[in-house]
């Protein structure tokens, strides 16, 4: 199995540019090219894929996560043997990158001052190869990020890139030390940013990542400052401004399409934390 890492500086951030899903049957090989200027995500959901990079051999299985490098040789260096299927994301870095036997801090290629900055890192640390510890939850953020993609509007454009941000974490390797709850706030994060639209409780919080529903509320509240139920209605009210102000979609449909089931309960919500209603926060914010 392939030990090299990718450090990627994440200023600026990495950008989504599209993706698909490859269907490869036996005696079909991979595209041969060299001139890609996009780095290749690939996440293998069926059979076995023979590809290689710069000479290197690499076979690729069932639940393997792997990353072809941009302008660089890839290629079959074997025809597939049975009906094989993967996912594949193209993402650009502007920002500097490497690759190599153990990680790298990467610096940025923008000066960031030290004032006001605190952030402890700005590297992204992913592996050549890995293993998908959570196929279901992956392939149902992929499936997110082409639909948002496929919208071809300001708000899916953006949706998808966030997304996909939050995609690359959950491969990310984990260099710097982080406490049990920290680790589980973040997962928890990530988790209500991409299911806002859902009905996601405490409880079931606690099932999704095998913790007591106590354990949940007490990480956020010590790494975020408030309980998941607090961010969740903070996102679900910022994403329903977003589509306020650049949709003309009908208050009914902008309430469910943000997780309220009812539309009386969601207008009450938004006029607590705005001020005012939601028909009366879109005409004072587009009015010409």
């Amino acid at each position: 199995m392939e030990t090299d890492y990718i450090s990627i500086s994440c200023i600026p951030l990495p950008t989504f540019i599209q993706g698909g899903y490859a269907i490869f049957d036996a005696g079909e090989t991979h595209p041969n090219r060299n001139d890609l200027q996009y780095f290749v995500l690939m996440f293998m959901v069926k059979g076995t894929l023979f590809i290689a990079e710069d000479g290197h051999n690499y076979t690729l299985k069932q639940g393997d996560v792997f990353i072809l490098l941009p302008r660089h040789h890839h290629y079959s260096w074997k025809t597939v043997e049975e009906q094989t299927e993967y996912y594949w994301l193209h993402f650009s870095v502007t920002g500097k990158w490497l690759q190599g036997p153990t990680p790298v801090e990467v610096n940025s290629k923008i000066n960031i001052p030290t004032l006001h900055y605190f952030t402890p890192s700005v590297t992204l640390y992913l592996k050549k190869c890995q293993q998908l510890t959570d196929k279901d939850a992956t392939f149902k953020l992929i499936n997110r990020i082409f639909k948002n993609s496929a919208l071809q509007n300001n708000l899916g454009f953006w949706q998808a890139q966030q997304q996909f941000i939050d995609l690359l974490q959950t491969v990310q390797e984990k260099i710097q030390h982080e406490s049990s709850y920290t680790r589980l706030a973040e997962n928890i994060e990530r988790y209500l940013r991409d299911h806002f639209d859902e009905k996601i409780t405490n409880t079931s919080l606690g099932q999704k990542f095998h913790v007591h529903p106590n354990s949940v509320t007490l990480s956020m509240k010590k790494t975020f400052g408030m309980t998941p139920n607090a961010f969740l209605t903070k996102y679900r009210l910022e994403e329903a401004v977003k589509r306020l102000l650049t949709t003309s979609e009908p208050i009914n449909q902008i309430a469910t399409d943000v997780g309220y089931r009812n539309i009386y309960y969601f207008s009450s919500n938004f006029k607590q934390h705005y001020g005012i209603s939601p028909i009366a926060y879109r005409e004072k914010f587009t009015r010409k």
